[in-house]
């Protein structure tokens, strides 16, 4: 089935453009409202400020009228006193007079702290601590010259005092009238700051409701549209899921099975597995280390041509399956697994039965080739005393025999390696006497090409243990790739080096230099870079074939290319000692032995 894709409006009705950019929207509103609130904020922590100030002035006001108040009544009876002491010589009287004084002193000082901060205020009450105190000392010696018998003199101070104390009281009503005129000035102000406030509450409030409430409303709209795009994005995808012509699966991080498409459940149509299924016990054959590297680590993984014949409890199917997994994030932490299942079945065993086909083929020309070489051969031996170029014809012919030859070894080999039938026969062969005797078998084939071998070891003998047809086999391709890219006249050398643990061969050839495009699919099976496509009698698979039987040997292969230093081949090999080590750590830990088999088996 086909899913086509078409345009999900997930935009609510009725919004038209403002839904069409919501971000900017409501970025816009929530900086408006933010704004206008700030602004009545700060109105009302000014209008605030003003009337907690009005509230201060109407306070020190009040004050400043209570001590006045005390102030002349504090006069008034030390005016009495001393009159009472003076003209009938109470000495409580006199007690009196001096504690009125000592209150008029304080009552005075209290006036000027709070009356300091106006100038009319502080001109005024100057004026009344100079009439106070000149009333104090009036007194003061109305008392003296009572005390000293001078009474005519003592009742003048008297009358001057009387006189200063109507004058300390007139000025008082001044000062009165005044500050209750500015106490009334306080209290309109208090009153309107008052008012200004309430008002700018009364804004802040609307603010937030004109702005507040349309954004609410236009926050719960896109929040709708948003599931709405949600959901309909899902159902695309469960339908993608759903009809896709591939089989998904969905595990959690235990790989228990949360979610299968119906082409999955195709795959497995006669195995039952319920929702929350081990995937190992459904498939026990799943690569379980790729998967769990997948969870660890975050990291998608592709797994090619996977050959299953378990399914649950079934076993009389076989399939073969190529598989990507990868694992699904939130928050940095690996919640789920989706794997993708592609069934290449009939893929494979197409490909199968044209390897065979191609066997086939390569052994029914093998026998003729190897019948008509030892023809050649025969001829090229009744001719060698023949200096006519006869025998120069005969050894190119079975030069070229032989190339053929080669190929179809190569294919059968390969179909072999491939198919994993190549069963190894391994035992300890000497190195540097299996490449002398390859490089003399190669004699007739440098001299068409007018090449020499040269070979070279760090040590007297290498032995390792391996198959020595496969290494025969390897080393060969190796030396006719060489020869094959040689210059006329040029020399191909073999470097035969023994470590530690490790033996290796490198063939270096001074031809051209393989280019940076050609190196990535330098093994890639049936394919030729720029100058295999040059040279002639090749088929693209010959250093596929050897990188397969490195791998089978338990080796690696490189290769290094520079222009002027030619191209060098490089295989190593663990040496003889260090798999005769590990074989004897296995014959003393005979558990290791049966899980390593064990591994094998279920592998």
């Amino acid at each position: 089935m086909i899913i086509r894709a078409t345009n999900v409006n997930t935009e609510p009705p009725g919004l038209g453009g403002l839904m069409r950019a919501p971000e900017t929207t409501l970025t816009v509103t929530v900086v408006l409202a933010f704004f206008l609130v700030t602004l009545a904020a700060i109105s009302a922590y000014f209008f605030t400020s003003r009337a907690m100030e009005t509230a201060e002035n109407i306070d020190k006001s009040q004050e400043l009228l209570g001590y006045l108040q005390t102030s002349v009544s504090t006069m008034n009876d030390m005016q009495l006193q001393a009159d009472t002491f003076v003209t009938r010589g109470f000495v409580g009287a006199q007690s009196r007079y001096m504690s009125d004084k000592k209150t008029l002193e304080e009552c005075i000082q209290h006036v000027k702290r709070i009356g300091d901060e106006e100038g009319w205020r502080r001109w005024h009450l100057t004026y009344l601590e100079l009439v106070a105190q000149k009333f104090q000392k009036t007194l003061d010696a109305a008392v003296k010259e009572k005390q000293s018998g001078s009474l005519a003199k003592a009742e003048d101070n008297l009358s001057k005092s009387q006189k200063l104390l109507e004058v300390m009281r007139g000025r008082l009503i001044i000062i009165d009238v005044e500050e209750r005129e500015l106490l009334k000035k306080h209290l309109s102000e208090y009153k309107k700051s008052t008012e200004s406030t309430s008002i700018t509450f009364l804004c802040l409030g609307g603010f937030i409701f004109l702005f507040v409430v349309p954004l609410t409303f236009l926050l719960q709209k896109y929040i709708h549209a948003s599931k709405k795009a949600l959901l309909a994005e899902h159902n695309v995808s469960r339908a993608i899921v759903k009809h896709a012509p591939i089989g998904i699966l969905q595990l959690d991080t235990d790989f228990r099975i949360q979610e299968a498409n119906g082409v999955f459940e195709q795959f497995l149509v006669d195995v039952d597995f319920p929702a929350g299924t081990s995937i190992w016990e459904l498939l026990p054959e799943m690569p379980k280390d790729e998967l769990i590297e997948t969870v660890r680590s975050g990291r998608p993984a592709i797994l090619k041509g996977l050959y299953f014949t378990r399914f649950g409890k079934h076993t009389e199917r076989k399939v073969y399956w190529d598989l990507a997994a990868w694992p699904i994030v939130e928050d940095s932490k690996v919640r789920s697994v989706i794997i993708m299942i592609e069934d290449i079945s009939e893929k494979t065993v197409l490909s199968h039965h044209k390897e065979a086909i191609q066997q086939t083929i390569a052994h029914d020309l093998k026998s003729p080739l190897i019948a008509s070489n030892y023809i050649i051969q025969a001829m090229q031996n009744k001719l060698a005393s023949n200096t006519n170029g006869a025998s120069e014809l005969i050894l190119r012919l079975k030069d070229s025999n032989e190339n053929a030859l080669s190929m179809v070894k190569n294919m059968l080999e390969i179909a072999k390696y491939r198919q994993a039938k190549e069963i190894l026969s391994k035992q300890n062969v000497s190195v540097l006497e299996l490449v002398n005797g390859l490089v003399k078998n190669l004699t007739h084939r440098c001299h068409l090409a007018n090449v020499n071998i040269s070979v070279e070891s760090n040590a007297d003998d290498i032995i390792v243990n391996t198959d020595k047809s496969a290494l025969s086999h390897l080393v060969t391709n190796l030396l006719e790739n060489s020869i094959k890219f040689s210059r006329s006249g040029g020399t191909v050398l073999v470097h035969l080096t023994k470590s530690e643990t490790r033996v290796s061969i490198a063939v270096q050839n001074f031809g051209p230099c393989i280019s940076e495009e050609d190196r990535e699919r330098l093994f890639t099976p049936y394919w030729q870079g720029e100058l295999g496509k040059k040279s002639s009698g090749g088929t693209g698979i010959g250093l596929y074939l050897c990188k397969q039987i490195t791998e089978a040997l338990g080796g690696n292969i490189s290769f290094h290319s520079e222009e002027g230093s030619g191209t060098t081949f490089t295989v190593d090999f663990p040496s003889s000692e260090e798999e005769e080590e590990e074989e004897s750590e296995l014959d003393q830990n005979p558990k290791d032995v049966e899980q390593l088999s064990s591994h094998s088996s279920g592998s």
